[in-house]
């Protein structure tokens, strides 16, 4: 499916990475459907791409903490667009008291938006995706390489997600299914901004143009920026003695 004649979702397309990516598909004249939890955002963003690019644009305003069934939503929301041939789910919520002191309903919001939303999204559309041998793309975190006790919930649901791209890749054959995972490390975002972060911060739009170009280029998981790679093997690998030592 070529992509002038395809369709691409973005989950969390309002800021940060998920805009960057909704732009750079744009460039490359994918069809949008972009999902977030802010209509104006979403409204703006997508009247701009269509101005800019003459590309369609849908926009659907989900609250993914709240909402039962997001990934049938979303499949409903692509009645009459072009067949969809790429889910990029760049969702990512942390909450500063994530620190083994939430209660059930702060557990349950990360969860929602981290884990859940993720999984309904991908069993709703898996159907349509493994029959035009298409891409999902699933976003990890490098502050998931090993337990610690800031980011608990966040950090256990993005470990999950490493889970499913596993039992994704174990069950489809690359011909069938192209199933890519990132493990992103600092990025310049809101999120970030203002922040003295121990390692540099790279850029949204770089990631998003590396993601795009990579679309259906075959399954695999890997670091972004690459130098994250060997930092990361290094704390896996730290004995635990060294590593309980490391607060930040």
């Amino acid at each position: 499916m070529s992509e002038r004649s395809s369709t691409a979702i973005v989950i969390g397309a309002s800021s940060g990475l998920g805009r960057a990516l909704a732009e750079e598909l744009a460039r490359s004249h994918y069809a949008l459907l972009l999902v977030a939890s802010d209509r104006r955002d979403l409204d703006a963003l997508g009247a701009s791409l269509n101005l800019a690019h003459g590309i369609a644009v849908r926009a659907l305003a989900l609250d993914l903490a709240r909402e039962a069934d997001p990934g049938a939503r979303i499949a409903a929301a692509l009645d009459g667009m072009p067949g969809v041939s790429a889910l990029l789910s760049p969702l990512g919520y942390s909450r500063d008291d994530d620190d083994l002191s939430l209660d059930a309903a702060g557990i349950g919001q990360l969860l929602a938006i981290n884990l859940h939303a993720p999984l309904a999204i991908v069993h709703a559309l898996l159907p349509a995706l493994v029959q035009a041998r298409g891409t999902i793309v699933l976003f990890g975190s490098v502050a998931a390489t090993r337990g610690r006790g800031r980011n608990v919930v966040y950090a256990g649901a993005k470990r999950a997600l490493v889970s499913l791209y596993e039992s994704l890749r174990q069950r489809y054959r690359a011909r069938e299914l192209c199933v890519q995972m990132y493990e992103l490390g600092f990025m310049k975002t809101n999120l970030t901004h203002g922040m003295r972060l121990p390692l540099p911060a790279v850029d949204a739009d770089s990631v998003a143009r590396v993601v795009v170009r990579r679309l259906g280029g075959g399954s695999s998981r890997r670091y972004l920026p690459r130098w994250w790679a060997p930092i990361a093997m290094l704390v896996r690998w730290l004995p635990w003695s060294v590593y309980r030592r490391l607060k930040n």
